[in-house]
């Protein structure tokens, strides 16, 4: 059987894209084939098609960190076929061919169900992104502050991780402050149910050590400069949740905050988290977590074939931008 893949080759240090024909080989015991329903673009695999990132190391390479789709065949004892399922991270679209195909073959250990609440098309949405977020909110909740009584602020601006964070937040019943570095995004934000948005540049204005508390956490999925900044504003016993370093890997600090105040600094990776974490937070996300917007933060749904074009205008959206391949 044939099917079609989207490519990615290192041509002197470019990265070239093609749709190509690939054959589907024989599976070794435990793995599962999937037929690819709904895949995301992820900010990595922005990275994937640019060899100077280096997140890619060896080429040729199938892009696509996350997808969902059915079981087709399975040589593991915990699949069959015609089951719903789906994977995230795992060092797929980067190390091994990911999810910019039409099927898939992955080790079983890898997989997991689809949780009853979320269809294929949901759980994509959430993906990476949306798992990154609630784990971050539950570093946050985790903390020795227990009284939330201040806002919780979100970095990020209109990413996914940033938007599939308000929503989980106001879920829960929290006070939400968004930042956005574009006062345009405010409407969207707010939409999503953001109390209040700022502007990004001022979460760079230099703060003295330790600043007047304004929030109860932070999710922050930039990096840089703003987290030395915001370590300062940060209530007692409160948290900053880390995933990202788009703004940047660096920040300076001072003890202050962490010994009067007791505040943690928690990183995040949603990429080689365990499978039995991985498992709880999407029933969560299937469940408790999931809002009745959650497809607002659906920005477009595009074809497989019009992949290509996505990547290479390298135009941003907000929230996620999913790939049908139905």
């Amino acid at each position: 059987m044939e099917y079609k893949a989207l490519i990615v080759e290192n041509i002197d240090g470019v990265g070239n894209l093609t749709y190509e024909d690939l054959k589907k080989k024989p599976l070794n015991s435990g793995e599962v084939c999937i037929k690819v329903i709904y895949s995301g673009i992820n900010y990595k695999d922005n990275l994937a098609i640019e060899p100077k990132t280096k997140v890619v190391r060896t080429y040729p390479m199938v892009p696509g960190v996350d997808f969902s789709g059915e079981v087709v065949e399975s040589l593991s004892p915990s699949f069959s076929e015609g089951d719903l399922v789906f994977l995230t991270g795992l060092g797929y679209g980067t190390d091994r061919f990911g999810g910019f195909q039409e099927y898939v073959t992955v080790k079983g250990e890898d997989l997991l169900h689809i949780p009853k609440g979320l269809t294929p098309k949901e759980v994509m949405i959430y993906g990476t992104a949306g798992l990154t977020a609630a784990m971050s909110i539950e570093a946050l909740l985790r903390a020795e502050s227990e009284n939330y009584t201040l806002p919780f602020l979100i970095t990020g601006g209109t990413g996914g991780v940033s938007s599939h964070a308000v929503l989980i937040l106001k879920k829960l019943g929290y006070d939400v402050v968004a930042s956005t570095r574009n006062r345009e995004n405010e409407k969207y934000l707010m939409g999503l149910g953001a109390d209040e948005v700022i502007l990004f540049d001022e979460l760079l204005e230099k703060r003295r050590p330790l600043s007047i508390e304004k929030y109860s956490g932070v999710i922050d999925a930039t990096g840089g400069e703003a987290v030395g900044n915001l370590l300062a504003e940060i209530k007692y016993g409160g948290a900053i949740a880390l995933s990202g370093n788009l703004a940047g890997a660096k920040f300076q600090s001072t003890v202050f905050p962490f010994i009067l105040r007791g505040v943690s600094l928690v990183g995040i990776d949603s990429v080689q988290v365990s499978m039995a974490k991985k498992k709880e937070i999407f029933e969560k996300l299937a469940d408790n977590y999931k809002s009745e917007k959650l497809i607002d933060i659906l920005s477009e749904e595009i074809s497989f074939l019009s992949l290509k074009d996505i990547l290479l205008s390298g135009e941003k959206k907000n929230g996620r931008i999913l790939v049908s391949f139905s």
